[in-house]
């Protein structure tokens, strides 16, 4: 077991989150800031904001109580929502609804292809999937001390396996009194790798209901071709709605049930934005990388991101080739396509991103100035100069076999007859451990969202087509393997398995298996591990066999986070000190929490000789406009573009309805669906993209050509009014504005 040195001192952990944000060092447009640090950004900055159009105080956006605009801008399926009326009235991205609508729909009502609209209370439509729960955020408590500071366990660990364990369980402690309060979905999120920890309570939402999707068509125009790029003609946005029990708690779907009423909701602005105009963008962004050593970008531009498109650019044409053939499987793996698709898209463009922003080049640049910075300092800590070599060691250990852990993460991922054996199988080998010390995702808390899981898989399921997509990973994976086998797979399949074999015996499970009744998915979650054990399926015997290959792995990768959790933090520490002695900030990457970003309405240029403006309209609609997939716009929308039946809703300046606008906001996965508010808190459109050369922009903020991309709520408010005729979800979003 690998040993380390001991956790880093208390002094280095006491640094507050604000100790990394310098006001003197602070660019306005860069920065996804945390709620908590707001009052903290400085007078100055402020006055700046108010310069530029900004008639909100800190407080009024975050006032560390519970309350604030930003109360209103929830988390929804790896996505953003937000209220927007008084009445738990949510809106969001297509896509990120986009599950849910799959799942509401049938070959005979086809939501996804032909959009949907409630047009009364009692026609909205049960959510399912993801976007069946919603959390909204009521307070932030930092937790440092007791995760990892000098009294906590992590203090007392000596290995890099226990220090991990140590902080695991201190955070689970920590979230488990948290949900003792009821109706409460906690999390513990770790800023700056683990420097700083933050408890999240968020009151959990369960009865969310459809009210308004655009057709596909409209949703997702442009598809995979437009994905990433500009100028942009999107409609991607949908509406929701929270319920709650008659009492006010949050409950299971019950007819009973009456709308949530959210402590502050988001105006709508019918008045839209021009250039130039000042912007916040709130949301849950997931994950960015800004303090990456050289060789990690190296290792995610040479490696991951051309695998992964490889892989996924694979997996798509199966799928497609499958859904070509049967309209019932098509709307079956609509969303798998699609979030494939997005990820293939992405990948090639973080490849290409990070070779043209010269991403690596520039670290390695910044750790030979971070070397001879350190070497003088006499008065830091002589072992933040260890950290660079300490997290090289680490990345060598990461690099062994890790396309073979690639493979093996995407065969758990996938939904099916394995995945949910595998689900089974790990849940019972968990339940053997106290609860604290389960991994995340297979304690007590978890089971319902697991069942939920099971559930949607029959109605997602198309058994031929995940076949086919999991021989294909399984060959991989073994190939991947070299030396190293995959034993589980070499006595299933057979050493020389090839996709085409392992697909045939796996037709062969598939007329065996039971994991195609629903009841049989759901009884396995509660069966012990003997009892699973004793079952005659092929899934489960595979699963069993796989799951001891894959604890050892993740033995192996929680080792290397628990030496993460030491050198991380230092590295950070040493980068700090070396950019605040240059007059730059340090603030911490996108983890999954609140943030707000502060931004402008504004171009850019791609490249040499052209120069994108910001704002598309319904002209450039009918200019894209081809009559196939995926520019095909339904019939009764067009004849209202092409007679300008705009009604109240175009823009003077502009000649036509807006459809998407472009902001300098600093955003990434997770954004999706945020809010675009103006000056004063007023919705004016959706995130729900990036330009191309943006997509690396999780490596790194570019003035340049760091550009989100939004759909105009005018172009919402023009579907719902002139197209759909839906004047009572109209009435809600304007209070007779």
């Amino acid at each position: 077991m690998r040993r380390t040195r001991l956790a880093p001192p208390a002094a280095l952990l006491a640094l507050s989150l604000f100790a990394l944000l310098p006001a003197s060092a602070l660019r306005a447009d860069e920065g996804q800031w945390p709620p908590h640090v707001l009052g903290s950004l400085g007078e100055g900055w402020w006055k700046e904001m108010a310069g530029r159009g900004l008639s909100l105080s800190s407080t009024d956006l975050w006032d560390g109580k519970g309350g604030g605009l930003l109360t209103a801008v929830a988390a929804i399926s790896g996505c953003t929502a937000s209220f927007v009326s008084p009445d738990g009235l949510l809106v969001t991205n297509h896509h990120c609804a986009f599950g849910a609508i799959q799942l509401a729909s049938t070959p005979e009502k086809n939501y996804l292809r032909d959009g949907f609209v409630a047009r009364s209370r009692a026609e909205e439509v049960p959510a399912r999937g993801g976007a069946s729960r919603v959390l909204v955020l009521s307070s932030i408590t930092d937790v440092t001390e007791r995760v990892r500071g000098p009294k906590s366990p992590f203090a007392r660990a000596r290995t890099d396996l226990a220090r991990h364990q140590a902080v695991e369980r201190s955070r689970k402690e920590v979230v488990a009194e948290c949900e003792r309060k009821p109706d409460r979905r906690c999390a513990v999120a770790p800023f700056f790798d683990g420097l700083e920890y933050r408890l999240m309570e968020q009151v959990e939402l369960k009865d969310v209901r459809l009210v308004f999707a655009p057709p596909r068509a409209v949703g997702d125009f442009g598809g995979e071709e437009d994905n990433f790029r500009w100028p942009r003609h999107t409609g991607d946005f949908a509406f929701l709605r929270a319920y709650v029990a008659p009492d006010g708690r949050p409950a299971e779907h019950a007819a009973a049930n009456v709308p949530y009423r959210p402590k502050a909701w988001i105006r709508v602005s019918p008045d839209g934005v021009s250039d130039g105009a000042l912007v916040m963008i709130g949301g849950y962004p997931g994950r960015t990388q800004r303090y990456l050593t050289a060789s990690a970008v190296e290792n995610m531009e040479r490696w991951f991101y051309p695998l992964r498109s490889r892989t996924f650019s694979e997996l798509i044409g199966v799928l497609e080739a499958e859904a070509k053939a049967d309209p019932a499987v098509a709307l079956k793996v609509a969303s798998a396509v699609k979030s494939y698709g997005n990820a293939e898209t992405n990948a090639r463009g973080q490849v290409e991103g990070l070779a043209r922003n010269r991403t690596a080049e520039k670290a390695r640049t910044e750790e030979r100035e971070l070397a001879a910075f350190l070497a003088s300092q006499k008065d830091l800590p002589g072992e933040l100069s260890a950290a660079p070599a300490e997290l090289e060691k680490l990345l060598a250990l990461e690099r062994e076999g890790q396309e073979r852990r690639f493979f093996l993460a995407e065969v758990e991922r996938l939904p099916g007859y394995l995945g949910s054996a595998l689900s089974a199988v790990r849940r019972a080998n968990e339940r053997r451990k106290p609860d604290l010390d389960r991994e995340a995702g297979f304690q007590d808390r978890d089971l319902d969202r697991a069942k939920s899981r099971e559930q949607d898989l029959s109605r997602t399921l198309a058994p031929q087509a995940t076949r086919k997509v999991l021989a294909r990973l399984v060959e991989k994976a073994m190939a991947a393997g070299g030396a190293e086998r995959t034993r589980a797979f070499d006595a299933a399949f057979g050493a020389e398995a090839t996709s085409a074999s392992i697909e045939t015996a796996l037709a062969g499970w598939d007329a065996r298996t039971r994991l195609s009744e629903e009841a049989v998915r759901l009884s396995n979650l509660a069966a012990t591990a003997d009892a699973l054990a004793a079952q005659d399926d092929p899934y489960v015997k595979l699963a069993i066999a796989l799951e001891g290959e894959l604890a050892a792995l993740r033995e192996k990768a929680d080792e290397r986070a628990g030496a993460l959790l030491v050198w991380r933090p230092r590295y950070l520490s040493a980068l700090k000190a070396l950019r605040e002695s240059k007059g730059k900030a340090v603030y911490p990457d996108a983890n999954g929490t609140l943030r707000v970003a502060f931004a402008e309405v504004k171009g850019y240029s791609p490249r040499e000789a052209v120069l994108y403006t910001p704002r598309t309209t319904l002209a450039g609609v009918l200019q894209k406009e081809r009559g196939v997939e995926p520019f095909a716009t339904p019939a009764r929308i067009l004849e209202k573009a092409r007679a300008r039946d705009f009604g109240r809703w175009a823009d003077a300046s502009l000649g036509s309805v807006p459809v998407g606008f472009l902001t300098n906001g600093d955003t990434t996965g997770g954004n999706s669906g945020s809010p675009t508010m103006n000056g004063k808190g007023e919705l004016v459109g959706l995130n729900f993209d990036r330009v191309w050369e943006n997509v690396a922009g999780d490596f790194g903020w570019s003035a340049e050509v760091s550009r989100n991309v939004n759909v105009d709520v005018r172009y919402a408010l023009w579907l719902i009014d002139r197209v759909e005729g839906a004047r009572g979800l109209l009435e809600e979003l304007l209070g007779g504005r």
